[in-house]
């Protein structure tokens, strides 16, 4: 094979600037294609608790709780890990859209993953110069850059904003490369480790970098193949490149083991046994690799679950995880082949800390493979330029026409894939459409068919949620997410008593889940029994601070009942945590965080009895207290403040309004009754 063997058509055609400033405009408009229909897709996932229900990045004074407290990552216990450059980001996002606009969340996921593919252009031009100098390299690291940014499996990570964390941890991986590569009068200060140590506080599988940086050591700086680790000169080049990354090595482990201890308590991955799945894992290194040549039949929550030895998928993705790893021995051979083996040790590497011996919930998420990709991205990449050399080379008389059909081969690919990531997008749209997908995709997912009920349950379709429901608990029986929902739903069709149990067994299914707590509390208000509600709310606060839905009807049933030592310790607690608050700073200033016009106490009052006829008791509450700060001496006002607290069962707060409206018209007969009544629920219940 000879070294100036062109990829090209002609050098001399190719070699102008301008030529390749054309390809990268060209790329640029592809990618900028493949995602145009993402930027205003919907919440999905985990965004439920880590963006829209949670307190903490929506303030940028929280900051430095970020960095010092797991439980802002995320308002569930169980999920608060320790990412805090990845809500930090968020926070930014929230600020700039001026609140939750997932249009400008997107944005900011979109032009990470430019920024990475810049950077990983550079990485992999330098890594193909250091195998074999050509000037047509940055033509194939620009195509192998513009695969991996526009490959289908990813528009998991980039349309899911909770996985970010991937991008901005794939960011300190390529980072720290970059820097070693760019700047090597930098190395013996180990500058190149600090993006490495930036990219583990979004994510500590970007401490893999370290052992991944010996790897590449081992094959281009002090290259030592597999027959030279039976000699005394090989065992010193691998003493050589272990010395010279130890201090990446300690510094990741280090990073890992402060990364993993910052992990609140309650926090878990819910996995199972390790054996089983390390087990299942060989059927997902075979689907993974099988989904980066055929991206078809993604899913966004696979159905697959724990497999024993004998299953025939475990013996398949043992199969396929030995020709990987006889593919990567036999390029460790051939100093021109060096990028193909570091390509495939990236994907090995990256791929180890979820898909091992270390369980997670599920088994399998494509937004994990996205670091793993980027080393098969180059491998596949690379292998295919020495192939293509090796025919050229041997039918030199077709050379032209095999290296332009290897180019136009090219270009179907990675318009295939834009083509494939704008379709997936549009699945991304909404909840709906997405979990339609994964129902379709994953027919024994649970959580899909819960999932794509709530579409229905939010189109106020319940007897589809409430069929879809009975669906998932079929497959997942014990799941308390679907226990609440089922309560909701049988709350809407009419049997309280049916919507109560099920509230009640979610509880007794997870009995530290804040959801629980707060749905539980929502529906005693809504059924007049905001008292036992109380207990609930303050419970699921001391769970998850940061839990703003129980924050917020904690906060109206103190205002409602004048709770007023409770409420403004809440309210300061509020605002220390998020000085903008608008309902906070509102009931601060005794609003009630609704507005109505004009502003006066007649409106008010009108407002309230339109609530008071719908049973919506708490907001007519807060109506008449709006209206009687307007006119203390409205009678009507206090006398309806004291009967819809009297509904919610508050019947020792609503004797103090009912007592004023009889002070204020002492012969307000309505007024009289209504005292009486409350006085009698007061003897019966105290």
């Amino acid at each position: 094979m000879s070294s100036h063997t062109p990829m090209v058509p002609t050098e001399k055609s190719l070699r102008p600037p301008w030529y390749f400033a054309g390809a990268c405009l060209c790329a640029l408009v592809i990618l900028c294609s493949a995602y145009a229909n993402s930027f205003h897709n919907a919440l999905h996932f985990d965004d439920s608790h880590v963006i829209a229900t949670n307190l903490y990045i929506r303030s940028l004074t929280n900051i430095r709780l970020f960095f010092t407290e797991a439980q802002t990552f995320s308002s569930l216990p169980t999920n608060a890990v320790y990412r805090p450059l990845v809500t930090l980001s968020l926070a930014l996002d929230y600020w700039l859209g001026g609140g939750l606009e997932p249009w400008q969340f997107h944005v900011s996921q979109f032009a990470m993953l430019l920024l990475l593919s810049l950077m990983m252009y550079s990485v992999f031009r330098r890594i193909m110069d250091v195998a074999e100098a050509q000037w047509w390299h940055r033509y194939v690291a620009l195509c192998a850059t513009l695969w991996f940014a526009v490959h289908t499996v990813n528009t998991e990570t980039v349309n899911y904003l909770s996985a970010r964390s991937e991008l901005l941890a794939a960011m300190g991986v390529v980072g720290a490369f970059l820097m070693y590569l760019a700047l090597p009068r930098w190395r013996r200060w180990y500058v190149y480790v600090l993006p490495m140590l930036v990219g583990a506080l979004a994510k500590s599988p970007a401490v893999m970098f370290a052992p991944l940086f010996f790897v590449y050591l081992c094959l281009f700086e002090h290259p030592v193949s597999p027959a030279d680790l039976l000699t005394r000169h090989g065992w010193r080049q691998v003493w050589t490149a272990l010395w010279r990354s130890l201090p990446a090595l300690l510094l990741g482990g280090a990073m890992f083991l402060f990364v993993e201890s910052m992990n609140a308590v309650t926090a878990t991955y819910a996995g199972g046994g390790r054996l089983q799945y390390l087990l299942t894992q060989a059927f997902v290194w075979l689907h993974y690799l099988r989904v980066f040549f055929v991206p078809l039949g993604l899913t966004a929550d696979t159905d697959l679950t724990l497999l024993v030895w004998y299953d025939t998928r475990v013996v398949a993705g043992v199969l396929a995880v030995a020709l990987l790893l006889h593919v990567l021995w036999s390029a460790w051979h051939a100093r021109p082949a060096y990028p193909v083996a570091f390509g495939l040790v990236w994907f090995i590497l990256m791929l180890l800390p979820t898909s091992s011996v270390f369980p997670l919930a599920e088994v399998s998420n494509e937004h994990r493979v996205f670091l793993p990709y980027m080393g098969l991205t180059l491998a596949v990449v690379w292998g295919g330029v020495l192939q293509i050399q090796r025919w050229g080379a041997r039918c030199r008389r077709f050379r032209a026409v095999l290296y332009s059909g290897a180019w136009v081969v090219a270009i179907l690919v990675v318009g295939g894939h834009a083509v494939g990531t704008y379709q997936r997008n549009t699945v991304w749209y909404s909840e709906a459409t997405l979990w339609r997908d994964v129902t379709e995709k994953s027919p024994s997912n649970g959580r899909a068919w819960m999932n794509y009920g709530l579409s229905y349950l939010g189109q106020g379709n319940y007897l589809e949620a409430k069929r879809l429901f009975e669906r998932a608990l079929f497959y997942t029986p014990n799941y308390a997410s679907l226990e609440i929902n089922l309560g909701i739903v049988h709350d809407k069709l009419g049997a309280p008593l049916v919507a109560e149990q099920h509230l009640q067994r979610a509880l007794r299914l997870q009995p530290d889940a804040v959801g629980g707590h707060y749905f539980y509390a929502r529906w005693l208000v809504e059924q007049g029994r905001a008292r036992e509600a109380l207990p609930l709310l303050q419970r699921a606060l001391t769970l998850s601070a940061g839990f703003t839905a129980a924050r917020y009807l904690l906060m109206q049933l103190y205002f409602a009942q004048g709770a007023e030592a409770e409420l403004t310790a809440l309210l300061q607690e509020t605002l220390a945590l998020m000085p903008t608050d608008a309902l906070a700073l509102a009931y601060a200033q005794g609003e009630i965080g609704i507005t109505v016009e004009p502003p006066n106490a007649q409106t008010y009052f009108a407002r309230g009895v339109e609530w008071t006829n719908s049973g919506r008791h708490l907001d007519a509450a807060l109506a008449y207290k709006r209206a009687l700060r307007f006119d203390p001496a409205f009678a009507d006002a206090a006398n309806n403040l004291g009967w819809s607290l009297a509904k919610l069962s508050l019947y020792r707060e609503a004797m103090p309004a009912l007592i004023q409206a009889l002070n204020l018209r002492p012969d307000f007969a309505l007024a009289r009754h209504n005292l009486a009544w409350v006085s009698s629920q007061l003897a019966v219940r105290p």
